[in-house]
């Protein structure tokens, strides 16, 4: 499994998340995404963090390429191409 952390800065939080659940969703999922996490950053800047997990590397390679993909993005508000970073899940603790 492959894990990205994408951020963004976004124009309106429900209009990212109602794409982001269903064109977004067609997407990432027509590249091996296997699921995907969104946080809001909270101090005001409107910006998101999203874990996507994927099949492997190549699948991200896909996604990230895609002419379709950026369009989708927009219409989710998205003010820009997000930074994408690879990052490996270690641990998940209780408390």
């Amino acid at each position: 499994m492959h894990t990205t952390l994408a951020e963004v800065e976004i124009e309106d939080l429900p209009r990212f998340l109602s794409v982001f659940a269903t064109d977004g969703r067609d997407k990432r999922e027509a590249h091996g995404s296997l699921g995907a996490e969104v946080l809001s950053v909270t101090d005001g800047s409107n910006r998101v963090l999203v874990l996507i997990d994927w099949t492997d590397d190549n699948a991200y390679q896909r996604f990230a390429s895609d002419p379709a993909v950026p369009p989708t993005m927009a219409k989710g508000g998205a003010k820009g191409r997000p930074k994408f970073t690879p990052v490996l899940k270690v641990g998940r603790f209780p408390a």
